[in-house]
């Protein structure tokens, strides 16, 4: 099955003594629950240092087999954590979190059967991971502070912060170099009219020099939780973000086939697809569910951005029909999260 622009919650595994001496990793229930007849048994997991390594999933087990290697080559410790979030096609990225609550700096090495060498990491192209438990002594109300280490990797954080969640919601913030903490997340609770995150476990930070930070909220089961919502929705707090840019697609007929080559975007929208990458990716929202869509600029004498992977899924998912005009809305001035509408073709 073609999972292009299929949402995957993330997923933590703490490592213990005992994992570290084992080849095989239990993966969380829910993760097996919802996704387990969709996972490939075969699969990469893909570090950002350009390590990649195959392992295999045994469905009667609900494990994954062959991590033993990948402990060995990074050297990992009871007390590291792996964070596994799916990359949009049929791999997991994996991100190694150290004791220190920190992402780590991960060694210049690949897996043995790679020809490759391995990648040097810079942080201020990918960004850094961190996490941050929540307790009874430290809720998180709306102040946080990052691992002391962070500095070493960022001397000069950004004071003023754009925070992403998983539906996609923008909430500004900031981080104050005095107290050396971010603050800003209350205005986020609040929408859902909490007082803080403590029925939560953790929050994971993906802290990006541009000044974007996006922010995963886990469970005690440490898989992710996917807030309801989109974008633009309204909040218990009087929440009304503000639609800054749109683009709308009419369902063709070629847009429905079996195998669909690009939908292309007006360049009526420049405005939005010029903020992206000549690849990149965008995530949509409505109701319940989520995709990842993958864009891509034509160039050349047509000088059109396309829709690529994801499209099929988003598509069936909506159930879209000739004539159909799917509208995009965002509220955030990146131009990466947006809220879905359909305006249905009754004629058709």
């Amino acid at each position: 099955m073609d999972l292009s622009g299929v949402i995957i919650e993330k997923f933590i595994k703490c490592l213990t003594t005992a994992d570290l001496e084992s080849d095989e990793m239990k993966l969380p229930a829910k993760i097996i629950s919802k996704y387990g007849d969709i996972i490939p048994k075969c699969l990469l997991l893909k570090f950002l240092n350009g390590y990649q390594i195959p392992v295999m999933r045994n469905e009667e087990k609900g494990t994954l087999s062959g991590l033993s290697t990948v402990y060995a080559d990074f050297d990992l410790k009871a007390g590291e954590m792996l964070v596994f979030q799916f990359d949009g096609s049929s791999n997991f990225n994996v991100y190694v979190i150290g004791t220190d609550l920190l992402e780590i700096e991960y060694p210049c090495v690949v897996h043995h059967f790679q020809r490759t060498p391995p990648r040097n990491v810079n942080v201020a192209k990918v960004g850094l991971k961190f996490l941050n438990f929540v307790n009874d002594s430290d809720p998180i109300i709306d102040d946080y502070e990052p691992p002391h280490a962070i500095k070493k990797r960022f001397p000069m954080l950004k004071a003023y912060q754009n925070y992403f969640f998983s539906n996609g919601k923008s909430i500004e913030g900031g981080y104050d170099h005095e107290t050396g903490k971010f603050h800003g997340l209350s205005k986020f609770s609040s929408i859902f009219g909490m007082q803080d995150f403590s029925r939560f476990n953790l929050l994971l930070f993906h802290y990006e020099d541009s000044g974007i930070t996006t922010i995963s909220v886990f469970d005690d089961h440490f898989v992710e939780y996917l807030f309801p919502g989109t974008p633009i929705s309204s909040g218990l707090n009087a929440h009304n973000p503000i639609v800054r840019y749109r683009f709308e697609i009419t369902v063709k007929a070629h847009h429905l086939y079996k195998y669909v080559y690009g939908v292309d975007i007006s360049t009526d929208y420049s405005i939005v697809t010029a903020f992206w990458k000549k690849r990149d990716y965008i995530n949509v929202y409505l109701g319940e569910k989520a995709w990842k869509l993958q864009v891509r600029y034509r160039g050349a004498n047509s000088n059109r951005t396309t829709i690529h992977d994801g499209w099929i899924q988003f598509r069936d998912g909506l159930g879209l029909q000739l004539g159909d005009v799917v509208v995009f809305e965002c509220a955030d001035p990146f131009r990466t999260h947006f809220a879905v509408r359909v305006l249905r073709n009754h004629g058709a």
